[in-house]
């Protein structure tokens, strides 16, 4: 379900309903005060996979096989069940480089355990197999195991809506601390066996992953904030996260940013003040509070995972490195390239800045309807030089439509 694809950038959204952060902050085991609950991914930045499969009108959820009575349940009916709510971090299996599918929910449903008992499973049975809409299936699983696991859910409910049909809806298996892929989306089925179990909850190693800066970004010399999260699956609370930006040489701690919850990711922050242009390779470690320390290499090691940036300087002070600017001794923040020719709008004489003042506006269209259809060598609006202002010249000023523009 999880193991291609390559993600984009991570725009976390740090508030958290106020019944969520009364549910959650029992969990906290440092002083609240003084962190931030984690981040909650909000529904149109969480990460998707795929496409969602035709949902039957009749959709039931089925459980049969080896129980006791066979269930067929409505969404309504599961709704009916007392619901709960868990926060938890999924995580597709990137082990190593920059693609990353991570975000982080709260998910509300019914636990899987109450299900499971009102099927009243029989003496002979062992496992379980979770079928999807889709004709994913996974399993079989030891009953046993998952019978004892309370925050284990059969969610409808994603951060306080309705379960988006991307993210699985009618119904999706929630597993906190466990792998994104065993996860399952628009279940249909949960098929109850004597016979032995054959796969195993997969949980990922502790590891810290680099959100900012992105891979391979250039920038500028000056303070950087470097930004990322850690993770530990089992329960287990990150306590230590620590940046190298010699390559791994040395490290510094970084300043975790919230507080623990289980099977949440927790996000940290180190300010990186670089003084020489040159390429760094920037690498993060973790640790959690049983003293596991991520490993250095193999799946989910922390060499496995650096982020190499280039830094160079920045002669006009707009916040973009040269070896990038549009406008290398021009201040362009913005970057704006209209006609998209490399060159950007403030130092591009094709900007038809025809007033002489930005942006380019309704004074500029009436020097350039002042020579419409005019023809000769020395036309201010003829923009792209075939001595007529024409139709051509009108899409070039268009798309120069209230930009900024060099100015003469």
């Amino acid at each position: 379900m999880c193991k291609l694809k390559k993600t984009t950038g991570f725009k976390m959204h740090r508030d958290v309903p106020v019944t969520i952060v009364f549910l959650i902050v029992g969990y906290a085991a440092v002083n609240v005060s003084a962190l931030e609950p984690p981040p909650v991914t909000p529904i149109d930045e969480f990460f998707v996979l795929g496409a969602a499969p035709p949902i039957p009108g009749d959709w039931h959820l089925i459980v049969d096989g080896e129980v006791e009575s066979l269930l067929s349940l409505t969404l309504s009916e599961l709704m009916q069940y007392p619901a709960t709510t868990e926060m938890s971090t999924l995580e597709c299996y990137f082990p190593t480089g920059p693609a990353m599918f991570i975000s982080n929910g709260t998910w509300t449903g019914v636990r899987l355990n109450t299900i499971l008992e009102e099927a009243n499973p029989t003496v002979e049975a062992e496992s379980i197999t979770f079928h999807a809409l889709d004709g994913y299936s996974l399993g079989p699983f030891n009953l046993d195991e998952l019978l004892q696991r309370d925050d284990f859910l059969l969610a409808y409910s994603m951060n306080g809506q309705t379960l988006p049909l991307l993210q699985g809806y009618p119904l999706k298996l929630v597993l906190p601390g466990i792998a994104g892929f065993q996860n399952v989306r628009w279940l249909a089925r949960l098929e109850i066996s004597a016979s032995e179990p054959l796969q195993s909850l997969y949980h990922y190693p502790i590891h810290a992953r680099i959100f900012e800066p992105e891979y391979e970004e250039p920038i500028v010399v000056g303070p950087h904030r470097i930004y990322g999260m850690a993770y530990a699956g089992l329960g287990v609370e990150i306590t230590r996260v620590e940046v190298s930006t010699d390559g791994g040489t040395t490290f510094a701690p970084a300043q975790i940013l919230n507080y623990f919850i289980p099977n949440v990711w927790k996000h940290w922050e180190f300010t990186w003040d670089v003084q020489q242009s040159g390429t760094y390779d920037i690498f993060v470690r973790t640790e959690d509070s049983l003293g596991n320390v991520q490993n250095e290499t193999g799946d989910f090691g922390w060499r496995g995972f650096s982020v190499p940036v280039t830094v160079d300087y920045d002669d006009d002070n707009d916040g973009i490195p040269n070896l990038v600017d549009n406008c290398l001794d021009v201040y362009n923040p913005s970057q704006a390239d209209s006609d998209g020719d490399g060159t950007g709008n403030a130092c591009d004489e094709d900007c038809p800045n025809l007033d002489g003042f930005n942006p380019v506006d309704f004074a500029d269209f009436a020097v350039f309807a002042n020579d419409w259809y005019h023809t000769g060598p020395v036309l201010a609006a003829d923009l792209n030089m075939d001595e007529i202002v024409d139709v051509n010249d009108l899409s070039i000023f268009v798309d120069y439509w209230l930009s900024d523009c060099y100015e003469e």
